[in-house]
């Protein structure tokens, strides 16, 4: 049986090269920055589904006053077109029902979605509630960064 010599069978032993350390930190930092955008996808996601969430909830709670107060619909004191209003300003005290209605939809709206409006139109004989909102996330152009919920229903 033949030896190895000592100093041949070290060299062969010797562990990781230089080489195979660096190709594991640039495999493994790869990785991590793909980890990274998946989460900046993930929050950007959520965020535009909160939106969309506290949307279709003031889409609804308007369309439940509505419900609540026929005769003022039928009178047409629900109608709205897209207007801006400021979160701090909230309804007027002693306002008739429709009007403060509105106010503090419109109010709810503004505070709770990012440059958020309403609109309540009447195609016919459907109620439509849209709301808009800037969701500035998702496109660098601003003319696309607009999003806009739709609810239609029957009163």
């Amino acid at each position: 049986m033949k030896r190895v010599p000592f100093s041949l069978s070290r060299r062969r032993s010797g562990g990781f090269s230089l080489i195979e350390v660096l190709i594991t930190i640039l495999i493994f930092a790869v990785g991590l920055l793909g980890m990274a955008a998946l989460q900046a996808v993930s929050m950007r996601s959520n965020q535009s589904a909160n939106f969309r969430t506290q949307a279709t909830a003031l889409a609804y709670m308007i369309i439940d006053r509505m419900h609540a107060n026929s005769d003022a619909v039928m009178r047409g004191e629900y109608y709205t077109q897209m207007a801006t209003r400021a979160c701090t300003a909230g309804p007027d005290d002693g306002a008739r029902t429709s009007t403060y209605d509105m106010q503090q939809w419109q109010q709810q709206i503004a505070c709770q979605l990012p440059g958020g409006q309403g609109a309540i139109l009447f195609p016919g004989d459907k109620v439509q509630v849209q709301i808009t909102w800037t969701d500035a996330r998702w496109s660098l152009i601003p003319s696309e960064r607009s999003t806009t919920f739709e609810l239609e229903t029957d009163l």
